[in-house]
């Protein structure tokens, strides 16, 4: 056989490789794409009524993690402005901090909430139900006990709360929302003017070694309980939510933002991917806006709950 015709054969067996190589990649199925990506910019515009001739008021919030409080103007229709809003720690669900610390740092606030011209008896404190899941003691007890008047809320009144901040009016009928806490995630709808909520693992699940797949499939099994009617908005709270879009948010100073696709957020460390694992189980047509509202929260609901 000659040079001529061995190099033809030997390039004739290297298309004929490639080219069943070629065949087998293109037979294998391709990677499910569970997340609709879009270069289309989303925005929510809407913009709340300011109060007439409101009122200051205060509520401090103790969480399983956040200590804070928030001061807003509210009028007689429930029209609400946020004036001051200051983050604390609590770390009661890593139990590093005891009674008393919490106490004092009550009671310190009071004190910056009535410099700021509050009327003490438009200061209102509430703990929330992760707090009270993840104390090791009877937290409400200890705190009366040094004459703080305190209320609990539990997971379906916070969602509740949550709603009355938040969602506007005119958007009821075609929303949910999502609270996604440290010890807890709330969902919530209105349907026939009645309130449906649903309580799941909050972002800080890893702490307890559930599994991210565990966390993903709640969360999708939660958002296919909402009637299709209500998902076409989500409306959302939550410190790891604020996390993901901080440097956007700070920039436009809006009440409301638009998140991005999930993809889009960081994942460097365990709260940042488990915030962004139920984020992921919550993104699902026929929903075309997530929005987060840098203003709100259910404490905030609380106040506005008053004036109902």
């Amino acid at each position: 056989m000659n040079r001529v015709l061995q190099f033809w054969i030997i390039c004739s067996l290297t298309v004929s490789a490639c080219n069943q190589e070629k065949a087998k990649t293109e037979s294998k199925p391709q990677e499910a794409q569970t997340i609709p990506v879009t270069s289309q910019e989303k925005i929510f515009d809407y913009q709340p009524e300011n109060p007439v001739d409101g009122q200051l008021n205060a509520v401090i919030e103790l969480g399983a993690i956040g200590l804070n409080y928030f001061i807003i103007e509210i009028d007689d229709q429930a029209r609400w402005s946020l004036k001051k809003q200051i983050f604390g720690r609590s770390n009661i669900i890593y139990g590093e901090t005891s009674p008393e610390e919490i106490i004092a740092n009550i009671e310190n606030f009071q004190s910056e909430i009535l410099a700021f011209g509050v009327q003490k008896e438009n200061i209102h404190i509430v703990i929330s139900s992760s707090a009270v899941e993840s104390s090791t003691s009877d937290l409400e007890a200890e705190i009366r006990k040094s004459g703080i008047v305190v209320i609990t809320v539990n997971a379906h009144q916070e969602a509740e709360y949550a709603m009355m901040a938040t969602i506007p009016r005119v958007f009821i009928d075609e929303s949910f929302m999502v609270d996604v806490g440290s010890g807890n995630t709330k969902l919530s709808w209105v349907n026939a003017n009645d309130t449906s909520t649903i309580e799941i693992h909050g972002s800080k699940y890893f702490l307890s070694e559930v599994q991210d797949t565990t966390v993903f499939r709640e969360v999708r099994d939660a958002i296919l309980r909402i009637p299709e009617s209500n998902r076409n908005l989500c409306f959302m709270l939550g410190g790891i939510i604020y996390e993901f879009a901080k440097t956007e948010i700070e920039e436009t100073d809006n009440r409301y933002y638009v998140l991005k696709a999930p993809g889009a957020y960081p994942t460097n460390n365990k709260t940042l991917k488990a915030g962004n694992v139920i984020y992921n189980g919550l993104f699902l047509p026929p929903t075309y806006s997530y929005i987060f509202d840098n203003h709100s929260n259910f404490s905030i609901g609380y106040l506005v709950s008053l004036k109902k």
